[in-house]
């Protein structure tokens, strides 16, 4: 018999998926709507990727909009309420903390500043966009998502701010360092500063850098060999994995780029693919945010690009004095701060919340909600300042080249991202976008007096001197968070970057093959192998008196090749001993709850689940057995002792988790990955939003990335590649892509969840891209017509 829970579950599923099913959206025939200047043609194929076709910009982008709104208008309210903050008019006090933090960073201040700065192109295509979304809300026909019913309300029209709002909230998520300053201040705190230097993250020497000549340009003759050339353009008539191959490396002779972007799964995914196909001038195919126009991460008929974080720092936190009137010290005089009142509306409550928001020279203070509540920190951030970056993403979409493509980055002023590009004339660089400031004194990476000006921000790294490079000599190139450039680099970017182990697997990869094949590509993006797992079994040779289930756990791990397959026994003794390691020698001088954040745990599970001291534990781990004197070691009870300790107590764990038997120790079994739904939060909605738990391979260290939350292991929480695209120069009909778990928001869509098996498999489909190939592959056709004013 099922208990209760499970029969409430498939109840409501069996209810709410026949509610979906009457509710589908319309896409095959005709819709007539206002706000078109002529009928745009949206084929979907057996995916249920939109391929829409228009004769204008603005027609495009308007479809997109309505598109957009049939498959994820759900996905789309929820996207605008948190970024303009008004999740608790529908969740209630549950979400009253999210919506403080949204209006305290002011994501929906921030976008109608942009709204206002955005060139008369963008506020085209955005309006376009907008009025696509509000034609898909008035038709008569057009009917709401299941959850809107569950939840008892129906959403407002939508506007262009509320677009820029929530691109805000992504630039500011992919902006890295405030964080990591408050807990190098806590640790520093607590232990000393001497105790503390023992955890700061030093690079792995061993382990590859992005531009290890510095910036690298040079020109690609006829022939196709490099030479010298000045920079940034060619001459006139001139935070995941990417890697792009020159056509020398490539056995298909063209360049190639590939790209997986490493982001929190969902249901349905952050990502949703389309190609949008306006003209001659405006072609472009790859993924985009429901609630924004235009492509984020794809290529177009001449360009392709893919993004990872780039790890600078251009965040810095001030401790500000602030007397009761909300006026604050500089340089001996009081300032009188901007105070902002932000009524924040919650469901069942009679009066709204009022959000007192203070901002200084130095931008907002978040004391109060990032759980800091000691001193006054105003958080200082280009991801916070009015910028034209998403025009920057508007000439990425119709770039013709490198020039059109350098002149994009330099608009992109937030987020700080490596971008990886190919061309169609066989080019592959590398740019890192986002302002980074000049420190008068100081490096960022701890929280500095603000009231005595001796700290503050003056000036800019110049653009032509952020880290870039053209056709660099060795034919490739790797981004995958890691150090971006040597030390000796003139400019001070930032000391934290993800470790490098992907990178250099990558790197042995690429480099153990003459030229790479497109099959190759796809290997590269499943690859398991983890080099610190195999580093830190090394490690654990030469202990004396051992038990005797200690000795059968190390000969397991000293047979292990280091791949993280599901079904890898070895692979979970190697994890679970690496995370009982790291809390036993850190948390009897850190306590649990600092030694998580050192781990990477974020201040907000829904805004910031991480932070950028993520996967640094490895490596202070590894260094720490290296020094065997070290005070982390011996308050641990010594190297040996505390190995010994952490070997018996993963066992008992094991044992007590999994069962007695060591072949049934299979990572899969304790590794795995959910999609789950905002409303799965709710018994018995999880049994129907949700789709999981998959076992899945991998960790945060290898290629094919699959990251666990510190304080709750050993689960996929984290992050995986929530895209992945391989892009052929030569012939982009034979480009290949896939976005788990599906393309449609809708419960009864046969696009809910069919993309996740082949996710899981390593498995593509075809980036459809020529006429002939979307009518050959189409599996409905709808046409909106213009309907006369």
């Amino acid at each position: 018999m099922p208990d209760q829970k499970t029969f409430l579950g498939s109840f409501a599923g069996t209810v709410l998926t026949w509610m979906s099913r009457r509710r589908l959206p319309k896409i095959d025939g005709e819709i007539s709507v206002s706000g078109l200047d002529a009928s745009v043609e949206v084929f979907r194929d057996r995916w249920g990727i939109p391929h829409i076709y228009a004769q204008s910009f603005r027609d495009t982008l308007f479809a997109q909009g309505f598109t957009h709104a049939q498959d994820r208008l759900f996905q789309m309210e929820l996207n605008r309420r948190t970024a303009q903050g008004t999740l608790s008019e529908i969740f209630g006090e549950l979400a009253l903390d999210t919506d403080r933090t949204a209006r305290t960073f002011g994501f929906n201040r921030l976008g109608r500043a942009d709204w206002e700065k955005a060139s008369d192109e963008l506020k085209e295509g955005i309006s376009a966009y907008a009025a696509g979304v509000n034609a898909f809300l008035e038709h008569p026909k057009s009917k709401l998502p299941v959850e809107f019913t569950l939840l008892g309300f129906k959403p407002q029209p939508w506007q262009p701010e509320d677009t820029l709002a929530f691109t805000r909230v992504m630039m500011w998520q992919l902006s890295h360092a405030w964080q990591g300053e408050i807990i190098r201040a806590e640790i520093i705190e607590k232990v000393g500063p001497q105790h503390a230097g023992e955890l700061e993250v030093h690079y792995p020497g061993e382990n590859p850098i992005s531009l290890p000549k510095g910036i690298e340009f040079n020109a690609l003759d006829p022939d196709g060999s490099t030479r010298k050339a000045s920079g940034p353009f060619l001459e006139r008539g001139k935070g995941s994995n990417a890697w792009a191959v020159s056509p020398q490396r490539s056995e298909t002779g063209n360049a190639v780029l590939c790209n997986d972007m490493h982001l929190a799964l969902s249901m349905p995914s952050l990502w949703y693919e389309v190609h949008l196909n306006g003209g001659e001038d405006f072609h472009v195919t790859g993924v985009s945010l429901p609630g924004v126009p235009l492509v984020l991460v794809g290529h177009n008929s001449h360009i392709a690009w893919g993004m990872t974080l780039a790890f600078t720092d251009a965040e810095d936190l001030f401790i500000e004095q602030v007397d009761s009137q909300n006026r604050y010290l500089f340089r001996d005089e009081w300032r009188d701060s901007e105070v902002i009142e932000e009524p924040i509306s919650v469901k069942g409550w009679a009066e709204p919340h009022l959000e007192k928001v203070v901002i200084t020279r130095h931008g907002p203070i978040i004391s109060d909600v990032v759980s800091h509540a000691t001193q006054k920190v105003a958080v200082n951030s280009m991801a916070l300042r009015p910028s034209p970056a998403f025009d920057g993403w508007l000439k990425l979409n119709k770039a013709k080249g490198w020039d059109d493509f350098v002149e994009a980055m330099r608009l992109i002023e937030a987020p700080q991202l490596n971008v990886a590009y190919a061309d169609v004339g066989s080019n592959i660089s590398y740019w890192v976008t986002g302002v980074v400031p000049v420190r008068a004194k100081g490096d960022g990476s701890v929280p500095v007096p603000g009231w005595s000006g001796e700290y503050e921000w003056v000036g800019e790294v110049p653009f032509e001197e952020m880290p870039h490079a053209l056709n660099p000599e060795q034919g490739y190139l790797v981004t995958c968070n890691h150090k971006i450039v040597p030390d000796d680099y003139p400019h001070h970017l930032g000391n934290i970057w993800m470790n490098g182990y992907r990178a250099r697997r990558l790197k042995e990869l690429i480099e153990a093959r003459e030229k790479l094949t497109m099959q190759d590509h796809r290997e590269f993006h499943m690859d398991f192998k983890c080099l610190p797992g195999l580093e830190l079994v090394a490690r654990l040779e030469g202990i004396t008196d051992l038990e005797p289930d200690v000795q059968t756990a190390l000969e397991l791990l000293r047979e292990w090749d280091g791949v993280l397959t599901p079904d890898s026994v070895p692979g979970t003794l190697y994890q679970v001993i690496r995370y009982t390691l790291v809390r036993n020698l850190l948390e009897p001088g850190l306590g649990p709850e600092l030694c998580s954040r050192l781990m990477g745990e974020g201040f907000h599970p829904l805004l910031m689940h991480s932070n950028e001291f993520y996967g640094q534990d490895t490596v202070i781990l590894l260094r720490l057995l290296d020094s065997p004197d070290s005070w982390w070691v011996q308050r641990a009870g010594g190297r040996d002792g505390v190995i010994k300790k952490s070997i018996q107590q993963a066992l008992a764990w094991l044992r007590d988790t999994l069962g007695p038997e060591p072949e049934d120790w299979a990572w899969g079994r304790i590794h795995q990955v959910n999609f789950e739904h905002a409303l799965g939060l709710q018994k018995p909605l999880d049994q129907v939003f949700n789709r999981g738990p998959f076992p899945i391979g991998g960790d945060t260290d290898t290629p094919c990335q699959t990251a666990m939350l510190p304080a709750d292991p050993y689960d996929n929480r984290a992050w995986s590649p929530s895209f992945r695209q391989i892009v052929d120069m030569g012939d982009l009909s034979q480009s290949v892509v896939i976005v788990p778990p599906g393309q449609s928001g809708h419960l009864a869509s046969p696009h809910y969840d069919d993309l996740i098996q082949p996710w899981l498999q390593g498995e593509y489909h075809p980036m459809l891209w020529t006429r002939q190939q979307v009518e050959e592959a189409g599996k409905s056709k709808l046409v909106l017509q213009a309907k006369p004013e």
